[in-house]
């Protein structure tokens, strides 16, 4: 945990002043919560091109969309992946001067009607002010990890020195807001796969801090009191920031390889179960509309779809992640089909705009009103109230229990069957629902009394793959709400 290192500091955090974090842990280590104490579900959008390819007017349309599905991060790239070197922002304006990490592209000025004044970097700054007016939190990475640790090009990043120099640029530029960043350091790449990339990524989030506190002394220390911060790869950033002062909470991806992917489990079980915990998120998982293990051409693999995005998200959640964050291909990468910016890989023939409205975009809130139903720091990951869980790729059935309730994920709508005497000597009684992930609907099975024994429940319809449900336990006596209410 993290410790104010002066009472100055205390003061100006228990205001709202300017170094007040925009999230804080519980005190169990696990989740998380808004600065006034109310429970926060992570429910993020991968919304990684904002900056670079949307003007003002669809950056403000894009975020009043994700705030109306429920949606409370969204996580966007500052020197972005895609044609880093190739195209300007949408106003023609590039980051940086020759492409020099140490020489950011600014203008006096900061009139979006004036071309002269309104720089890439104000634009930045008009879409995280944006975002607040919507009650959004954006997850912002510096930038993308192939400038510190590159696969494709020259490193832009190359030293600690450098990485403070530009991560001080940043904290400075943006200190104002700072109670509405979670700062994300790198994007895909492993901190390792270059000389010095640790050290490169730790000299930054110093840089950061330092710059959103007002101090400028690359030491090797940083009072990270004011900043939260996190680090995105495909691994865990526990595996190397565990014992970090600057990082809140891990990150890891699920990525995108194949269906029925069991690191969505995985991870989360192995962050919950280290020595050191931190809450842990899935911030890249399968994106909806985009090409099983990026192959869009072969017809063995398939697309993600709006199922892949579901059994993933409660695979994560009812394992042990904090919340989730979504992704959409199209989205994800703002893809025009009338501009020169190219997809990633091959999409449908979907414009970001319109695949806003996927049908994954909107059920992953009823993940969220679910668990935010029910005791919110008392859930943990439960298998043991599964009778059986027999291997099954798609069908896996996920458990997590909390104060007064249980919750089975059911990928494929299979009978479940439930050892009682396991969920804890409180539930006497128990009330017994099915919860629908497609549309959030509950409907109550039956109450009964808990006689210890081994319990069948059936879901409804037949047992196939996207037919998923949650079965949910409540103690009778509780008096909670239906599921999601």
């Amino acid at each position: 945990m993290k410790k104010p290192a002066s009472l100055l500091l205390v003061f100006l955090i228990s205001i709202g002043g300017l170094f007040a974090q925009p999230l804080k842990v519980t005190k169990n280590e696990r989740f998380l919560q808004t600065k006034g104490g109310a429970d926060f579900f992570w429910q993020g959008d991968t919304g990684w091109e904002l900056f670079h390819r949307l003007n003002r007017d669809e950056a403000a349309f894009y975020l009043k969309n994700r705030a109306d599905k429920g949606f409370n991060v969204v996580q966007a790239v500052i020197l972005y992946e895609l044609e880093a070197y190739e195209t300007p922002n949408d106003y023609g304006d590039w980051p940086l001067v020759d492409h020099n990490v140490l020489a950011p592209d600014t203008t006096a000025g900061n009139n979006p009607a004036n071309p002269e004044e309104y720089d890439y970097w104000d634009h930045v700054e008009y879409v995280i002010r944006e975002a607040k007016k919507d009650g959004l939190i954006m997850g912002i990475l510096p930038c993308w990890g192939e400038y510190v640790t590159p696969r494709f090009r020259e490193r832009d990043i190359r030293t600690p020195d450098e990485g403070y120099k530009y991560g001080h640029f940043v904290g400075s530029r943006f200190r104002d807001l700072n109670d509405d960043i979670v700062w994300i350091l790198g994007g895909d790449r492993l901190p390792d796969e270059r000389e010095n990339g640790v050290a490169t990524w730790r000299a930054m989030a110093e840089g950061i801090t330092d710059g959103v506190n007002g101090e400028d002394n690359f030491d090797g220390k940083a009072d990270y009191t004011s900043t939260f911060m996190t680090y995105h790869c495909y691994a865990s950033s526990a595996r190397w920031f565990s014992k970090d002062p600057w990082i809140d909470m891990y990150t890891w991806g699920s990525y995108h390889e194949k269906h029925d992917n069991e690191r969505a489990y995985d991870m989360a079980y192995n962050d919950w179960n280290r020595c050191n915990p931190k809450p842990t998120l899935n911030s890249e998982p399968a994106y909806e509309l985009s090409p099983v293990n990026y192959d869009a051409e072969n017809a063995a693999y398939g697309w993600f779809d709006d199922f892949d995005v579901r059994q993933v998200a409660y695979w994560s959640v009812f394992s042990g992640t904090c919340g989730h964050t979504y992704g959409c291909g199209p989205v994800w990468q703002m893809y025009k089909k009338k501009n020169p910016h190219p997809p990633l890989t091959k999409l449908n023939p979907v414009e970001w705009r319109d695949a806003l409205d996927e049908p994954g975009a909107f059920q992953l809130q009823y993940l969220k009103k679910l668990i935010l139903s029910r005791p919110f720091e008392s859930r943990k990951p439960d298998q043991e109230i599964l009778a059986e869980n027999v291997y099954d790729p798609t069908g896996r059935l996920a458990a997590c229990s909390g104060k007064g309730y249980a919750m089975v994920y059911i990928p494929t709508g299979k009978p479940v069957s439930i050892e009682t005497a396991n969920l804890g000597p409180e539930m006497k009684k128990i009330r017994a629902w099915w919860y629908n992930p497609k549309n959030g609907e509950a409907t109550l099975i039956s109450v009964f009394k808990n006689k210890g024994e081994t319990m069948a429940f059936d879901a409804p319809g037949d047992t196939a793959r996207g037919n998923d449900w949650v079965l949910v336990l409540d103690d009778a006596s509780s008096g909670f709400s239906s599921p999601g209410n």
